[in-house]
């Protein structure tokens, strides 16, 4: 049996149990979660990533950091090496997220004290500190940001420094940043 005749029978049976399987949903629910499954069996290609409703990729990206890096104030932190990278809106040489489209997005990093030194960082929404973090211990210390923000395309997302400090890491990558669309 051929793709087509098999997505056709599926969404038949879909909207033939509908009731069953959406229990107490309005039916405008259920229009919408049916909806939203085909778009999603008939977006998805591996290559290219999800595809959204509007055949828009969706945005993500992770990057560590590898190495020791000296930060002044208002530095960013540049994670050198990229895992993901879907939609290409983070920039390793920069360090900065640029958002490729509007939406609503997931934000998280997590960084790493040089042995006995403080670090306070912060994350960034265009020109805007959203969240800061502040370690300071005897030994190496990490230390987390997390924040969901409303972004519009173009917006830059990015962790700079509070002042003179040492981020540390080394190839067990102790320093990451990474970033999601939840919803657009």
């Amino acid at each position: 049996m051929n793709l087509p005749i098999m997505v056709s029978i599926f969404v038949l049976t879909l909207f033939s149990f509908g009731g069953m399987i959406m229990g107490s949903c309005d039916i405008k629910l259920e229009s919408s979660l049916i909806k939203n499954l085909l778009e999603m069996v008939l977006k998805k290609d591996s290559d290219k990533g999800c595809m959204l409703a509007s055949g828009k990729k969706t945005p993500a990206f992770s990057a560590v950091l590898t190495h020791k890096q000296s930060a002044s104030a208002n530095d960013v932190i540049k994670f050198n090496k990229v895992f993901t990278n879907k939609g290409k809106g983070y920039n390793p040489s920069t360090g900065i997220f640029t958002a490729p489209v509007a939406g609503v997005y997931q934000f998280s990093s997590v960084l790493m004290s040089d042995k006995g030194q403080y670090l306070i960082a912060s994350l960034w929404h265009n020109a805007t500190r959203v969240s800061s973090v502040h370690i300071k211990t005897q030994a190496y210390q990490t230390g987390a940001l997390s924040t969901v923000l409303d972004l519009q395309k173009g917006d830059q997302i990015a962790v700079k420094s509070y002042g003179s400090y040492k981020v540390y890491s080394d190839n067990l990558n102790y320093c990451s940043f990474s970033g999601f669309v939840i919803s657009h």
